[in-house]
Parts: C-alpha cells; structure tokens; sequence
C-alpha cells in the first residue's frame, strides 16, 4: 500500500511539475507572435508551405521551395538527418540537422546556421542558402521582405 502511495505521489508531482514549468515558460517568454515576412523572387512574392519563422534575427524557410525556386533541388537524408541542397551538378552542399559542420563540394565547412527538421519540412536560413545557390537578397524592414533576385534558366 504503501508502495503505490508513494508511486501515485511521485507521478503526481511529475506532473504537476511539467504543466508548471510549462506555465512558468510561457509566462516567461512573452507570447511573441510571427512577425508576417515575405520573400520575393525577381519581384514576384515565392509563397511557402510552412510559415516562415524567425529565430535570433534569422529566418528560416522551408528547404525545397527555396532551392526549386532558385534552380536547384534539396533531399533530406533520414539515416544521417542531413540536408543535401543541389545545383546544376556544379554545387552541393550536405547540412546536418543541429550541427554548423557542413561540406560543400566535398569540402569540409562550417554554416553560420544548420537546417532543422519538423514535421513534413526541412527549415534552413533563408539568407545563406539563397546566397550559396546564386541569388541576391536584400530585406526591406518596413514592409518584413526579403527580396532575391536570381537568373532563372528556364
């Protein structure tokens, strides 16, 4: 009896313990609502599947849009829970989930920031990987836009 008192009572404050520190995190962090920003290619608003988010002033945007708007191509490898992000067979760059280790064209590099893997996408940092595929980026604050300008072959 005593046994299951003592198991019922450390269940209970296990859980009181993770829906407080819940509450507490949420107290804590104001709720900060996504700023609305936009990315647009030669001009033309380039929409995305997922809702861009922002983390320390870097936006991430889902992997595939991006790199089939701009020509190339982006896998992700669930085995090594890596990025391969393509180009016209002259660029390739192999990203790992949580880690700046990177190689592109099989040479070993550091990513000021690694893709994250969430439910049905891949999110990378806009900027850099726009960059590493050839486009121009500019950020307009007053309207929240990223604008990437690109030669599309088409």
């Amino acid at each position: 009896m005593l046994r299951k008192f003592s198991t019922l009572m450390l269940t209970a404050a296990l859980l009181t313990g993770s829906v407080a520190a819940t509450a507490a995190f949420a107290q804590q962090a104001p709720a900060q609502q996504q700023l609305k920003i936009k990315v647009e290619l030669n001009g033309k608003e380039l929409p995305f599947p997922q809702d861009i988010v922002t983390e320390n002033g870097v936006a991430y945007v889902n992997a595939s849009t991006l790199a089939l708007a701009l020509g190339g191509a982006a896998a992700w490898d669930t085995m090594t829970k890596s990025l391969l992000v393509s180009k016209d067979n002259k660029y390739g760059m192999r990203m790992y989930e949580n880690s700046t280790f990177a190689y592109k064209n099989g040479k070993e590099i550091r990513v000021p920031n690694p893709p994250r893997a969430t439910t049905g996408a891949v999110l990378v940092p806009l900027v850099y990987i726009a960059q590493e595929l050839g486009a121009k980026v500019t950020y307009d604050a007053k309207t929240l836009t990223y604008k990437l300008t690109t030669e599309i072959n088409s």
